[in-house]
């Protein structure tokens, strides 16, 4: 079974809950062996075996995050173009494409919902990537936005 990072408030609501934390790992291995060790648990002793990934459906992780955001272009502007590969190089350039997998995967199940959620907030909204996928409703490159003012 897969392993995933969890804080100390998490396995603290784990255990009100009644739920197992036998394969909860924590983000901090000596708060996770101290309460391992509290209630007779193995404690974990390698950082390399857990897992860092999102627990999204694979669809998502195998989606090609550059190819989507392209689809949502307006065909022809070649402005909008450029400074979609600019943003997504600089995704790229931080390791930020599963970020991306796991928004497009947030924003697919909040419309599946029915779920509202707000018009952006802070730097986000400087990001023109993150106005096609529908993260926020600021049209960055409308207005003119520079997005170093959110991956600075």
């Amino acid at each position: 079974m897969e392993k995933y990072l969890a804080d100390e408030q998490t396995g603290i609501e784990l255990l009100y809950r009644g739920k197992d934390i036998t394969d909860v790992a924590f983000s901090d291995i000596d708060q996770f062996n101290k309460f391992a060790t509290e209630l007779e648990l193995l404690p974990i002793s390698d950082i390399s075996s857990i897992s860092k990934e999102f627990n999204i459906p694979l669809h998502y992780k195998e989606l090609d995050v550059e190819a989507f955001v392209h689809s949502k272009l307006v065909h022809g502007d070649t402005d909008q173009t450029g400074r979609v590969e600019m943003e997504l190089a600089m995704y790229k350039e931080r390791g930020l494409l599963p970020v991306l997998q796991l928004l497009i995967y947030i924003i697919d199940t909040m419309r599946k919902h029915n779920l509202v959620w707000g018009v952006g907030r802070g730097s986000s909204v400087s990001s023109y990537v993150l106005y096609l996928l529908g993260v926020h409703k600021v049209d960055s490159y409308k207005y003119n936005l520079d997005i170093k003012e959110f991956l600075k």
